[in-house]
């Protein structure tokens, strides 16, 4: 009996040595076929590989238009050469080293080109010593070009390269008999030139309005002659680019703060119809009774109206902070579409905390209304269009030249609006989904 017992020990001992021994073998190839993977992994990637940032401009290219129209703006240190000024040397540029290129971009040249452009060079300081009447004059001052104008600056946005175009914005066409239908037509090449750029990649317009001190000639575009004036002239800066870069180095901010003369400005970009967070709010603006559906998001249940017959109302919280559109045009009623019996009663910046909203920081509010049954299926959604001061800017004549209107304006505007609609096919810029029931 004992000895039998030694012999299933001895037994069991070998067994146990056997596998620990297996085991070893196995951990040893193991760990050395690991390591040897490793060590090719190491050997192909020693180097880190580099993460492309393209949040940074890589050069700014400025066409600044110097036809005789434009010499009223530098008779002096006007808000126009206060503002370019500003524009050549805006800390971004300067603290990242960003390059610049400067060009004066006037009439059709002696190669029967329709548009000149001289080289300025790429300093700052010597394309500002260029702001008079002396550095302006050169290239072909007596005309200019504006549909050449645009296609040079569109083709030189390209990658993380921008372009800046300045100019006053007036076609000039010179024929007094017709020239609302040669503004139409050039409209329409305006429009051709930004579809052709718009199918080549990401591009967003930024067009600012401003207005300086003028002491000069202002030429006639509709018909022949010029008259002198001593007044505030509007003039305009198109900025063209990607629109993450555009975002980023041209906020509202800037523009309204730094540049002197700013009056408005509107963003023309191709539209990623990115979901933006909205939520019930049901502590704000609200009239009659409802509950929120803890299942379903965004459903109102148990809808009721007023019983003093106000109606049914109710807000929504919004995040707007990733367009990059001003204040005015984001909460002009205008520029939203709403189904069903409901009207938009307030659009509001947020100026405090709304506690009930936890999942994202809103920034405006919206409170809808109705009088009638309020069950249904709400959507309301912010439209992609021209802001208002567009077409309060343009004029058809040239009667009356003031510090407001700029003549034929709204066929620039149109052409350059019916380009990115063409393109963005009525998207939305936001759509909020609202289910109501009893």
């Amino acid at each position: 009996m004992i000895t039998r017992q030694l012999i299933m020990k001895r037994k069991t001992t070998k067994n146990l040595v056997a596998l620990l021994l297996y085991c070893l073998i196995f951990l040893t190839y193991s760990c050395g076929s690991c390591g040897g993977r490793n060590d090719r992994k190491k050997t192909v990637a020693e180097t880190p590989p580099q993460v492309e940032n393209n949040t940074k401009i890589s050069k700014v290219v400025f066409y600044l238009e110097n036809s005789g129209s434009m010499f009223g703006y530098i008779s002096n240190i006007t808000e126009y050469v206060e503002d370019i000024s500003e524009l050549s040397e805006k800390p971004d540029f300067v603290a990242e080293k960003i390059k610049r290129e400067f060009y004066f971009i006037n009439g059709a040249n002696k190669q029967g080109q329709s548009f000149c452009v001289t080289p300025i060079g790429s300093n700052p300081a010597v394309f500002k010593s260029k702001l008079n009447r002396n550095g302006f004059n050169c290239g072909n001052t007596k005309t200019s070009d504006l549909n050449s104008m645009f296609q040079v600056a569109l083709a030189k946005a390209q990658d993380d390269i921008i372009s800046i175009l300045i100019s006053d914005a007036i076609y000039d066409i010179k024929q007094p008999q017709s020239s609302l239908n040669v503004l139409a037509t050039e409209g329409r090449e305006t429009r051709s030139k930004f579809i052709t750029r718009l199918e080549n990649g990401d591009l967003q317009t930024l067009m600012i309005k401003l207005k300086s001190r003028f002491d000069g000639y202002y030429y006639y575009s509709s018909t022949k002659g010029q008259k002198e004036i001593h007044q505030f002239r509007p003039f305009y800066i198109w900025i063209f680019g990607k629109s993450e870069l555009l975002n980023n180095y041209f906020s509202e901010e800037y523009i309204s703060k730094y540049l002197k003369g700013y009056d408005n400005y509107a963003r023309f970009l191709i539209i990623n119809e990115n979901s933006i967070l909205y939520q019930i709010v049901p502590s704000l603006n609200r009239k009659g009774n409802f509950a929120l559906d803890r299942k379903v998001k965004n459903k109102i249940i148990d809808a009721k109206k007023d019983r003093n017959g106000q109606g049914f109302q109710f807000t929504i919280a919004v995040d707007y902070s990733s367009l990059p559109f001003s204040d005015n045009y984001l909460t002009s009623i205008a520029n939203y579409h709403i189904n069903s019996n409901y009207k938009i009663v307030a659009i509001q910046k947020v100026s405090k905390k709304i506690h009930e909203v936890t999942a994202f920081n809103p920034t405006y509010t919206i409170t809808v209304y109705t009088d009638k049954n309020p069950y249904g299926n709400l959507e309301i959604s912010l439209q992609y269009g021209a802001p208002s001061w567009i077409a309060e800017t343009d004029v058809d004549n040239e009667n009356n030249i003031d510090e407001i209107h700029t003549f034929g304006f709204k066929y620039l505007t149109d052409a350059i609006s019916e380009a990115y609609s063409y393109k963005n096919r009525d998207k939305k810029l936001a759509t909020f989904k609202i289910e109501i029931s009893n």
